[in-house]
């Protein structure tokens, strides 16, 4: 079904098909002003009554403006907005910035006066911050605005503005300039563009800084992004253009905000605006940007694995006006991430394996099997996804208790509603590490998530007994992982979700959480048992190749024992929802007194490939038996096959702004079978979108060899990212980095 659209606002044509804008900003000709703006100027506390009074009529005696020139390089550098593909002026906000006025006649100090204002949205106020009036001064008062002339020649005056605080609203701004000749005699000039205001995390009293530079390079800068996929015992990468910089991010990113239910006081809020762009990502309540789909069929949309990037998203957003299908949890967590960064909020991608989804908010995963060692799924409302993606964002947190700033995690993938709207956080890290579940936003959630324990039960009688047969605290929430500072490599951030699995303090924090929960589960001890069950999962199986699975049985006691080893192997999601069966076996033994045995259970790829969806990933369910002392063992295993990279590199042996050159990818195709609808797609900055290169069939086992012609626009280090699926096999990625000359 097609995301809803609101027709509560016009939307007037721009190159990306609407308006991020909807309604006008004042011009001169409708403009309020203050009848005595040098009362109290520049504070929050000048009264909103103002007196709306017609233009003054030109005169002899005015101060007129012949040009403003906001010296975009010299301000873009000093604000690290060199790299947006943006013609106008970004500044980050708490930051002072330069601009130079030229008059009709020369500037006489002492006698004519300049007032500036910045202006966002249609009736602007100065109790909301969406009107800020900034006075000349001598000298800069901290926390109030001012305009202090650095220099003054003839008919051109130089100004530094510097910032009255750093909570300013975030979003274009119309900049207007009054002149005053001899108190009187008031002249106004509207510049022509408006001006982009994101937060900063270069400035130390704000709410977003970040001290060390090297993260900020990463986590606002880099263009560049890795996210994890795959299962905690094997672990997979792929590449990301997050694009940022490139036009349709910022573009976008604000019309998001101006589609959110954020007030104009809310847009200058780094809480406020993470968690309205959590919910905007995602199309569940407000024609956001991605459609999720986790069904397998994505024949009207493009399927989750193709992306690579976030451009070609965005742009099919702003183009179509329409929600883009389809999404799962990376692309939700990566698009997240470049509207973020977008803004000027430092912000990663995060992945957690083994990510629990606490459906009944306990804090526990109850997975529940029939006497034979069947899994009873009408009974499993909870799940694990093998790994789930979302974001954490830098921010200060002055709405919770002293401590709780700092990284804090964002999902805009929807899973469950927060105060009825698809959404998740901001949860402070150190509120999910203490188990401080109490504090907003979301913090329960995300502690289940990465510290819930998995209880397994054996039903019995008919439904009428439930037996525990495991409890394990060690499965959920494993190498929680983001891209390393300034390298290509995981990073784990296990220990700041939670402290080491089994510790005191990791202990007391589960039991900090449970103390929400009014009603726990009672779990009943387990038996105890005297024949131990080991099972071994191979570490590394490439798609495509026959492997074992062994079950290993040792009998403690010196009698004989009885038992029996139930073993599913299923096809999953990577939300651990069940795609296919791949094998289905039960095996009986008879043990003698201290003996032990081993159980080979065999898959087939001719049998594990038709099931196989996305990721590759299977799940093994073990149930085993003993008849004498009715012992039970269960175990879940999980196993993500390998895929081939591709291997990415350049023939050029310089490569130059604006000239061609020949991206090659080699890769050998690694199944038995053919691929068909083969298809590559280049991203990466100086590409439109993203470049699709269909191909033809790829035989069993054949070697391929691609050349590619691309043309960057900007100079620097930069990723090119290539990606390929076919109708058998997908989601193969590499990337390069280039050099590019100017």
């Amino acid at each position: 079904m097609a995301p809803r659209r609101s027709s509560r606002r016009s939307r007037p044509p721009t190159r990306y098909g609407y308006s991020a804008r909807y309604e006008p900003y004042p011009t001169s000709r409708n403009a309020e002003r203050i009848s005595d703006l040098r009362v109290q100027p520049g504070r929050r506390n000048v009264s909103d009554a103002a007196i709306v009074i017609p233009r003054p009529p030109s005169s002899a005696g005015q101060l007129k403006i012949k040009s403003i020139d906001m010296l975009l390089a010299t301000n873009k550098h000093d604000h690290h907005t060199s790299e947006y593909e943006i013609d106008e002026l970004i500044l980050r906000r708490g930051q002072s910035f330069n601009m130079e006025i030229e008059f009709q006649r020369d500037f006489k100090q002492g006698q004519d006066d300049i007032i500036i204002e910045l202006r966002f949205g249609k009736r602007p106020r100065v109790s909301y911050g969406s009107r800020i009036i900034i006075p000349l001064v001598k000298k800069q008062v901290e926390g109030d605005w001012g305009a202090k002339v650095v220099s003054a020649k003839g008919n051109k005056v130089s100004l530094c503005v510097y910032p009255g605080d750093a909570e300013m609203i975030i979003g274009r701004h119309a900049l207007l300039v009054r002149t005053l000749a001899n108190g009187s005699n008031e002249y106004e000039f509207e510049y022509k563009d408006e001006i982009y205001m994101i937060f900063n995390p270069w400035f130390k009293k704000g709410d977003v800084y970040m001290e060390d530079d090297k993260k900020r390079q990463e986590y606002v800068m880099n263009e560049y992004n890795l996210y994890y996929y795959g299962s905690k015992r094997q672990i997979g990468s792929s590449p990301w253009y997050q694009g940022q910089f490139e036009a349709v991010a910022l573009e976008c990113a604000l019309l998001l905000l101006d589609n959110s239910t954020l007030t104009q006081p809310k847009r200058g809020n780094v809480v406020e605006v993470a968690r309205a762009m959590s919910a905007m990502v995602n199309s569940q309540d407000d024609d956001g940007v991605l459609v999720g789909n986790w069904s397998g069929d994505y024949e009207d949309g493009t399927s989750p694995t193709t992306w690579n990037g976030s451009v070609a998203i965005l742009e099919e957003y702003m183009k179509t006006g329409q929600s883009v299908k389809y999404g799962q949890c990376w692309v939700f967590g990566s698009v997240f991430t470049t509207l973020m960064r977008a803004l000027g909020v430092p912000t990663r991608t995060v992945t957690n394996f083994g990510s629990a989804h606490d459906a009944d908010a306990n804090l526990t995963l109850d997975y529940h099997y029939d006497e034979n060692g069947d899994p009873l799924d009408d009974l499993n409302d909870d799940s694990i996804w093998n790994f789930h993606v979302w974001n954490d964002c830098w921010m200060a947190r002055p709405d919770l208790p002293d401590g709780y700033g700092g990284w804090q995690a964002v999902d805009a993938t929807p899973q469950e509603t927060s105060a009825g709207i698809f959404r998740m956080g901001p949860a402070s890290l150190t509120a999910i590490k203490r188990g401080h579940v109490y504090l907003d936003y979301d913090t329960k959630f995300t502690f289940a998530e990465v510290n819930a324990e998995t209880v397994d039960w054996r039903v019995s009688d008919n439904g009428r007994n439930f037996e525990v047969i495991r409890t394990d605290s060690d499965y959920v929430g494993m190498n929680i992982s983001t891209k390393a500072v300034g390298r290509d490599a995981r990073h784990d951030v296990t220990d700041e979700y939670k402290f080491k699995e089994g510790s005191v303090e990791e202990r007391t924090a589960v039991v900090t959480a449970l103390r929400t929960i009014r009603k726990k589960k009672r779990l009943r001890p387990t038996k105890e048992s005297d024949v131990t069950f080991s099972v071994s999962v191979p570490d590394d199986v490439m798609i495509g190749k026959d492997f074992e699975v062994k079950v290993t049985v040792k009998n403690t006691s010196s009698s004989t024992r009885n038992l029996f080893v139930n073993f599913n192997g299923k096809t999953v999601y990577y939300t651990g929802v069940v795609a296919g069966l791949a094998i289905r076996e039960k095996k009986t033994a008879e043990l003698k007194g201290n003996a032990s045995t081993t159980m080979v259970f065999k898959l087939q790829a001719a049998e594990y490939l038709p099931e196989l969806v996305d990721y590759a990933a299977l799940k093994f369910f073990v149930m085993g038996g003993v008849k004498q002392t009715k012992q039970a063992f269960s175990g879940t295993y999980d196993l993500t096959l390998r895929k081939p990279k591709l291997d990415v590199s350049v023939d050029d042996s310089t490569v130059t702004v604006g000239e061609a050159f020949n991206l090659l990818v080699k890769f050998t195709n690694p199944l038995d079978t053919t691929l068909t609808e083969c298809v590559f797609r280049v991203e990466g900055p100086g590409i439109e979108g993203a470049k699709n290169i269909p191909y033809r069939n790829i035989k069993a086992n054949e070697h391929v060899h691609l050349s590619g012609r691309l043309t960057p626009k900007r100079n620097g280090n930069r990723q090119f990212i290539v990606g390929f699926n076919s109708k058998e096999l997908t989601n193969l990625t590499g990337s390069k980095s280039i050099n590019i000359s100017a």
